[in-house]
């Protein structure tokens, strides 16, 4: 079954392209809170990942024109979450859901744009 352009109410969201999921990692994905989620390999975690993200965007939680960035160590994770992302979702929330390989580079942006536009003056390196 094709994946809705429309917005669900998070209340009716369900799990995509799996059966179901554990109650804790259900928690997780539906949080409105920012989660930490530690694990070993093969424990689930980029799958909770796709969920999450398709969660914020199915439900509007994150809402257009917002966009979700995740960044991994390694280009093959990030090539594998975008397509879990791609699987569970209409391309039109989809599109608004950037992976890539993190290194010193974005490090850098990063520092540079939350020095200067988030917190002026909070950062002391």
């Amino acid at each position: 079954m094709p994946a809705s352009s429309r917005r669900i109410r998070p209340e009716d969201w369900k799990p995509v392209g799996v059966k179901a999921l554990e109650p804790n990692a259900l928690k997780v994905v539906r949080s409105r809170k920012n989660r930490s989620v530690i694990a070993g390999p093969g424990a689930g975690k980029t799958e909770l990942l796709a969920q999450r993200a398709a969660f914020l965007l199915q439900t509007d939680t994150a809402s257009s024109p917002r966009r979700i960035l995740a960044i991994s160590f390694k280009r093959d994770a990030a090539a594998n979450l975008a397509a879990r992302v791609r699987q569970r979702c209409h391309h039109t929330h989809a599109s608004r859901f950037d992976s890539m390989r993190g290194h010193a580079e974005i490090k850098g942006k990063f520092t540079h744009f939350a020095r200067n536009v988030l917190m002026p003056g909070e950062f002391t390196k």
